[in-house]
């Protein structure tokens, strides 16, 4: 065998968990030992600490060959050579033995511990050596005719629930236990056996799993209190969030996101989502308020309310601070409440930008039920679905939401908020940013929003397969829309049907469905500012592929006032409209 094998082999046989599959409390053990050892005789630790600066561990690589003849294994230190002294011996520090250790008697003496020194170092420290056994409290161990006495696992049961009352257990009523008290030594291990019997082994071993049970317990009462736990509660937020800049970008935003609950007349908190805090402001007399924006179904279930006053709360990131909270709108084809509480201290936002692009790459940020932070990482989809659920402005996530991710946060990697995350199947949809913008400031400018109807299905051009664009593009179309279903009759008595292209609407062609919604929008604050003088028609360039002809439509539009809506309340006002021989479009005012 070649020395650079026998080198990977005995470097194989230090790695952490070696001994797992047939000795799995062996680190504990070893672990324990040493930390026993050293609080018998803190100095050893010093010496301990220079056997890794050893030349030995140096020369371990020059000589590899003689590593199986090394009598105790050795741990090769990366770049140990810089730090090495050719003047001292190469021979191994010797470990100290477990054996050496033992129990403190109840007349307080200590055991005496061997020094960790070489035998080729032996000469030259001997009055070291000397001074050491002049040491107080270091003497010799007496050993019986039996050898050392063995702790049973009855004795170290009692040991360790005695250690573990210490812990959980005031001294007195009314005595304040300092959070800095130097902590209860943990239970020992029992030695190995010296003889080496099977049977005897087989029971230490046992003993050594209770000993790591009752272990396990102690460190468990001690975390109880602890408020920071050192285990993450969602490894995939940590998967997602890697980097440093990553983070600091996450943790600013994640101070505008709050965890929201509907609280049931049983008192159970359910639903549970996430919010944003969108605005804050101050009073005159100084108190401070803001406005969350979340997910519309946190209150209302197929466009109504699941209560007439829903009892809403809101847990601050500090997971301390819970709030009332009180609705002042929601609207439920954009999948938006908006609520408002009241703040002691005023909250650090992070910027608003405009809505998400296509293959951009964001972040959802959502808290759980107990207001923990939640990650996830992905891209916004090259992605749309026509009329999905009535709605054309979903965009769509290449990942999943995290729990509580309803109402979540989307950012890009700087920070600025993109839209709101809101789960849906197959895919996770994302509304835009300034979709919710527009809707929120429609509502505070005229305590109503202008949704409009368009009444037609459609995709964008630029999002269609490469082959169906080279087909629709030998007509001469670079953009625009094409017609998915018409459930408008005004539309359909316009000649407009399913697979004709929209290439232009009042004259803008190169939109995609999120920018049209928003057009829209604008359109319904243009008649809420003048509705004598406003507009009421659109203007669309309609071509038909079967003919190739092209020609101009102009559908006219007006504005249907309704508190709460479904997708039935939208069928009827079509039906309704084409029954009367109103040939107008709709715009439905939100609730």
């Amino acid at each position: 065998m070649s020395w650079e094998l026998e080198l990977l082999l005995f470097l194989l046989a230090l790695r952490v968990g070696f001994y797992h599959a047939k000795f799995p409390v062996a680190e504990d053990v070893v672990l324990g030992e040493m930390r026993m050892i050293l609080e018998e005789d803190p100095t050893l630790a010093p010496s301990l600490h220079r056997m890794y600066y050893h030349d030995c561990f140096v020369q371990a690589l020059s000589r590899a060959p003689l590593l199986a003849k090394l009598p105790r294994p050795l741990v090769v230190l990366p770049h140990a050579d810089r730090m090495s002294s050719p003047s001292r011996s190469s021979v191994p520090l010797p470990l100290p033995e477990p054996s050496s250790r033992s129990e403190t008697s109840a007349g307080g003496t200590s055991p005496r511990i061997g020094s960790v020194r070489s035998e080729g170092d032996a000469a030259p420290h001997r009055s070291e050596e000397k001074s050491e056994k002049q040491r107080p409290g270091r003497r010799k161990r007496k050993r019986g005719k039996g050898g050392p006495r063995r702790p049973t696992i009855a004795l170290l049961a009692e040991e360790a629930k005695q250690r573990l009352l210490r812990v959980v257990t005031p001294t007195s009523p009314g005595t304040t236990v300092s959070p800095f008290a130097p902590a209860p030594r943990r239970p020992q291990y029992p030695p190995f056996p010296e003889d080496g019997n099977v049977e005897d082994v087989r029971k230490w071993n046992d003993e050594c799993h209770e000993v790591s049970k009752i272990i396990k317990k102690i460190e468990k009462e001690r975390d109880k209190d602890i408020p920071i736990k050192t285990e993450p509660k969602d490894p995939y937020t940590t998967e997602a969030i890697q980097s440093s800049r990553e983070k600091v970008v996450v943790l600013h935003a994640a101070h505008a996101i709050v965890s929201i609950s509907h609280i049931m007349d049983d008192g159970q908190r359910r639903p549970q989502c996430t919010g944003i805090i969108i605005k804050q402001w101050s009073d005159d007399t100084g108190h401070h308020h803001a406005t969350i924006v979340t997910y519309s179904r946190i209150v209302c279930e197929a466009g109504r309310k699941r209560d007439p006053l829903p009892k809403l709360s809101v847990c601050l990131p500090n997971k301390k601070t819970v709030l009332d909270a009180e609705l002042i709108y929601f609207n439920d084809h954009y999948d938006i409440a908006l609520l408002h509480i009241n703040l002691e201290v005023t909250m650090e936002l992070p910027s608003f930008g405009r809505g998400p692009e296509y293959g951009q790459e964001v972040f959802v940020l959502a808290r759980d039920g107990e207001a923990s932070l939640r990650a996830r990482r992905g891209d916004i989809q090259w992605l749309e679905e026509s009329d999905i659920l009535g709605r054309d402005h979903y965009m769509f996530l290449s990942c999943d939401i995290p729990e509580g991710g309803n109402g979540g946060m989307v950012i890009d990697n700087d920070g600025v908020v993109r839209g709101m995350a809101i789960y849906c199947s197959p895919y996770p949809a994302v509304t835009s940013i300034s979709t919710i913008v527009k809707c929120i400031d429609m509502f505070m400018q005229f305590n109503q929003v202008a949704r409009p109807l368009f009444g037609i299905g459609v995709r964008t051009i630029v999002l269609l397969d490469v082959q169906l664009q080279e087909d629709i593009s030998d007509f001469g179309i670079k953009g625009g829309f094409l017609v998915d279903r018409v459930y408008n009759p005004v539309a359909e008595d316009l000649g407009i049907k399913r697979g004709n292209v929209i290439t232009s609407i009042n004259g803008k062609g190169a939109l995609t469905l999120p920018e049209l919604e928003d057009y829209l929008l604008s359109l319904g604050w243009n008649y809420l500012e003048d509705k004598l003088n406003c507009i009421k028609d659109i203007k669309l360039r309609v071509c038909d592929l079967k003919s190739g002809v092209e020609i101009d439509v102009t559908l006219p539009v007006r504005f249907y006032d309704k508190s709460e809506g479904s997708s039935l309340d939208v069928l009827f006002v079509f039906c309704h409209a084409a029954d009367t021989s109103c040939k107008t479009s709709i715009f439905i005012l939100g609730s």
